[in-house]
């Protein structure tokens, strides 16, 4: 018998090739889209909230002495650190997230559905983002700890450029890497938490509005609901993650020779004050992070859509 035609095969190609090209457009758009939004973070007070947190966290003062000590620098002093590490691990942060959660979206079985899709796609978000943002969140940590001690050169772009080189210069390539196996999980659990609060809030808002929905509707939430859910996701998400944030700075210093589990113990000696010194800061800052991530992002993907 003559051999089969290899035309079923090409049609065949053809046919699933536009959706592969689709999908692929799709990881790109949904990655491009956070990372710009992850940028203009650092520049809309995100990095200021950062610095408010880790100063109110290293020294313990009052939120208005701080502000006053940042206000009084001027520009510098309060954009410490936005340009270029803040932007670019803003961008960083933003890139990994979205592709994380779209690659995730990609690869989870049709049969899971709802809340548990989307804690899913929070942990392969948060697990993607981790890895990827450990050199720019090395350098940012170098560059709020001289900052701390007094560096007035910190502030300087200079300095923010030549950071990174000098740290693999004095402590090796291994100085890249650490805690970056720590930065990962801390950064699935965070998502995790955030998408879980996020669709935890907007259930009751989907239930209220399915009742008054025609056959064939439906439900639509609108950007405000998207907006104060993602901002609540952001705010009430720390309160879970703390210990792993107050950690991660801790190991990524320069004279973090402790192990993690010393460092983690020393954590919880003060008690919950001491362990969540700082916590309105840092609940303001992880606001405006999932904020940009979950909501702007989502805005400049659809004007490309």
């Amino acid at each position: 018998p003559a051999p089969p035609s290899p035309l079923p095969d090409r049609a065949r190609d053809a046919r699933h090739r536009p959706r592969a090209m689709s999908s692929l457009y799709d990881v790109l758009l949904s990655s491009g889209a956070t990372m710009i939004a992850g940028g203009l973070e650092p520049l809309a007070l995100g990095k200021f909230t950062e610095n408010l947190k880790m100063e109110k966290q290293r020294t313990g003062a009052p939120y208005p002495q701080i502000i006053r000590m940042f206000v009084s620098r001027g520009v510098p002093g309060i954009m410490a650190g936005a340009v270029p590490w803040g932007v670019l691990l803003g961008s960083s942060k933003g890139l990994f997230f979205g592709l994380g959660r779209a690659c995730g979206d990609r690869v989870l079985p049709d049969s899971i559905q709802g809340k548990s899709r989307s804690v899913a796609m929070g942990a392969f978000a948060g697990a993607f983002q981790g890895v990827g943002i450990a050199p720019f969140l090395l350098a940012s940590t170098r560059v709020n700890q001289a900052i701390a001690q007094g560096n007035t050169k910190a502030t300087s772009l200079g300095y923010s450029f030549t950071i990174l080189g000098n740290v693999v210069r004095a402590e090796g390539f291994s100085a890249i890497t650490r805690g970056m196996g720590t930065n990962a999980f801390k950064r699935a659990l965070d998502w995790v938490v955030r998408f879980y609060i996020r669709e935890t809030l907007i259930e009751p808002i989907k239930a209220r509005k399915a009742k008054n929905l025609k056959p064939g509707e439906k439900v639509k939430i609108s950007d405000l609901e998207k907006l104060w859910t993602s901002l609540a996701a952001g705010g009430i998400s720390v309160y879970v993650s703390t210990p792993l944030d107050r950690l991660l700075p801790l190991l990524q210093q320069r004279d973090s020779s402790k192990s993690t589990m010393t460092l983690l113990r020393e954590q919880f000696k003060g008690g919950l004050p001491k362990l969540y010194a700082g916590a309105v800061a840092r609940s303001a800052h992880a606001a405006l992070h999932v904020c940009f991530l979950m909501f702007v992002g989502d805005k400049i993907k659809q004007l490309f859509q």
